[in-house]
């Protein structure tokens, strides 16, 4: 009789849909790095965007993926992977930096939400980063003094130097989002992937795990 029962379940799991059964990280990641690839060639495909999608979202959400990403005007995650309505959960603040108000966002959405995958994203010619390494903080302080321990090894005057300082603070943002308690045990659980992403802008390509 278990066993019916156990084939009656799995049988039932394939036919529900992704929106209620979520995916595993690897194919969050897969499908982040499709749409990018889909952007990058101007073959977009604009999916969950219609009439039908948002009745599906009214009461309920769960998106697959979460996405720490700068405010820069130039950087729409829903845009560079080619995602729709209730696909990817966005944190968005200047530098891509984490306090305890993203962090609270970021664990909502892994515990709650059940997303499998945070992808922490730098982009090229980071105003936030510049600024940083630059040492012209001012209206900015409590972005840079996030920044400022990511990048302490970085010569500002070194040739790529503003890239390099890029992607250390987004290895330093995921690297602390995933020595958090909750998301920690979550990883442990193979439940959730924390990665890096950044975004060359005039591609539109996204240079992953760095």
């Amino acid at each position: 009789m278990k066993n019916w029962i156990q084939a009656i379940i799995a049988v039932a799991a394939l036919a529900l849909p992704a929106f209620l059964m979520g995916i595993p990280p690897e194919e969050g990641l897969k499908r982040l790095k499709e749409g990018n690839q889909r952007y990058v060639k101007e073959d977009l495909q604009h999916p969950n965007r219609g009439a039908e999608r948002r009745a599906e979202l009214s009461s309920k959400q769960k998106p697959f993926a979460i996405v720490v990403a700068c405010s820069d005007s130039r950087v729409s995650p829903e845009i560079i992977f080619d995602q729709g309505i209730g696909d990817v959960f966005v944190v968005r603040v200047a530098g891509n930096v984490v306090g305890p108000l993203e962090l609270d966002s970021i664990e909502f959405a892994a515990l709650y939400l059940k997303a499998s995958l945070v992808v922490v994203l730098g982009h090229e010619s980071c105003g936030a980063v510049q600024a940083t390494l630059d040492n012209n903080t001012q209206d900015i302080e409590a972005i840079a003094e996030k920044i400022q321990p990511a990048i302490k090894g970085v010569d500002p005057k070194a040739k790529g130097a503003l890239e390099k300082a890029t992607k250390d603070n987004a290895r330093f943002v995921a690297d602390y989002i995933s020595k958090t308690p909750v998301i920690s045990k979550l990883i442990s659980e193979k439940k959730l992937l924390v990665t890096t992403g950044y975004l060359e802008l005039k591609e539109g390509s996204v240079e992953w795990g760095f």
